[in-house]
């Protein structure tokens, strides 16, 4: 996101799988997109959704959007590897009611955008830069604080009373790091208590040990992709949910163990303040 001008994909990118939470397979088609049109969502029956925090209608387990009936299920990931990309504008076409899962993070999506290759657009981007801290927080201790910058960073700190969890923290600054080797490797987790409830509740259908981290007691059930992968992984969420601003932004951001709700809750702090 070096350019101050918007930007969208060179040529469409296909991706095809089952949905993590429905199980339901799909296809989604990432297309071109002129300027001023955002990240853009086409549902199977037509219905287009702006990938924005105001078209959000559920956080359950991932972040879900919606206008009238049509629903796009599980978007992070894929808003996430967009903007790590640097994509502003694309037209974001499913066959199906969830964004495949593939194998868990989003490297498949980055790997794929940076191969089709990034255009610059000669409208200059939204940008948002607010002037005073924002913040939602629950009596958990659950957190999630953006104070004004001099350019983005996101900050997240997981904690979890667990012997292969406990306290780990990560810090991306996307000027100085790199994406592909910091944050797009790393996979979506659970704890295996949270297993069998999940799948009553109707969510994880599409789950297996090949699109996600299983944590047991002593180890996980495969081998790390990336140093405190966990973490990664939440930042991963919290950069996808953040993408909703449809705008570049100017702040800190920091989590603490906060999850979509927590996430979303903030940026539409954010968007109210500062685009409504």
């Amino acid at each position: 996101m070096s350019s101050p001008n918007q930007a969208t994909l060179n040529a469409p990118v296909t991706f095809e799988g089952a949905g993590i939470h429905t199980g339901t397979e799909g296809s989604v088609v990432v297309k071109p997109a002129p300027p001023g049109t955002g990240r853009l969502f086409v549902a199977p029956d037509g219905t287009e959704i702006p990938a924005r925090v105001d078209h959000v209608v559920a956080c359950d387990r991932c972040t879900v959007l919606g206008k009238g009936e049509a629903r796009v299920h599980t978007p992070e990931h894929l808003l996430a590897a967009l903007w790590g990309a640097g994509v502003d504008n694309a037209r974001i076409e499913m066959t199906g009611p969830e964004v495949p899962i593939l194998d868990g993070s989003c490297e498949t999506f980055y790997r794929e955008f940076l191969k089709v290759g990034v255009a610059d657009q000669k409208e200059p981007a939204a940008v948002l830069a607010p002037e005073r801290p924002y913040t939602v927080s629950t009596e958990a201790g659950q957190l999630v604080l953006v104070v004004p910058d001099d350019h983005l960073r996101f900050e997240y700190v997981l904690y979890y009373d667990h012997p292969m969890l406990g306290c780990q923290a990560v810090q991306y600054d996307p000027f100085t790091g790199d994406f592909e080797q910091e944050i797009a490797p790393a996979r979506t987790f659970a704890l295996w208590e949270e297993v069998k409830p999940l799948l009553e509740r109707g969510l994880a259908q599409g789950g297996n040990i090949n699109n996600a981290l299983v944590v047991f007691q002593d180890r996980f059930s495969t081998p790390l992709t990336v140093e405190r992968e966990p973490v990664r992984h939440k930042c991963l969420d919290l950069i996808g949910d953040f993408a909703l601003l449809d705008a570049r932004l100017r702040a800190r951001v920091l989590a603490v163990k906060a999850g979509h709700r927590l996430h979303v809750d903030c940026a539409q702090l954010l968007w109210e303040d500062l685009r409504g």
